[in-house]
């Protein structure tokens, strides 16, 4: 065979390889459907929304992972130190809370008897048990 024979077939070679890669990578950009895309209608994909996990009780909340939102109903039944509580569940499980003064409803008193929600977020600690960082109360009647 000669040179320029062998220079045609890996030049062809070669073409058809970039044909090829060019026919993928459009077939790629075809195929997005990053955070802004919807499926296509008819497609089969179902969008459902995700609802974020949270925890309804103190053995949930002592559990839960770092950040995650606690929404439990129980009594606040001792004071520790300022602005740092025991809670109790209905379950009879206790957490510490960190129940800043400025959520505390003004007016309003609340002692170990009273039926209160709390809504915040779990604080992980590495060598100490879960606590939850209070952003909302409201008294339950």
């Amino acid at each position: 065979m000669s040179k320029n024979s062998d220079r045609r077939r890996s030049l062809g070679a070669a073409a058809l390889l970039a044909a090829g890669s060019a026919a993928l990578i459009g077939q790629a950009h075809a195929q997005y459907t990053g955070p802004s895309a919807q499926p296509a209608a008819g497609a089969g994909a179902i969008a459902v929304p995700t609802a974020t996990p949270h925890a309804t009780t103190v053995e949930q909340a002592l559990a839960a992972p770092d950040d995650a939102t606690a929404v439990i109903e129980g009594f606040i039944v001792n004071k520790l130190k300022h602005e740092h509580y025991t809670f109790r569940d209905a379950a009879g499980k206790t957490i510490e809370i960190d129940l800043d003064d400025k959520y505390l409803p003004p007016g309003q008193v609340i002692n170990d008897k009273t039926r209160v929600r709390i809504t915040g977020e779990v604080d992980r600690h590495r060598f100490r048990p879960n606590d939850i960082d209070v952003k909302r109360i409201e008294i339950l009647r």
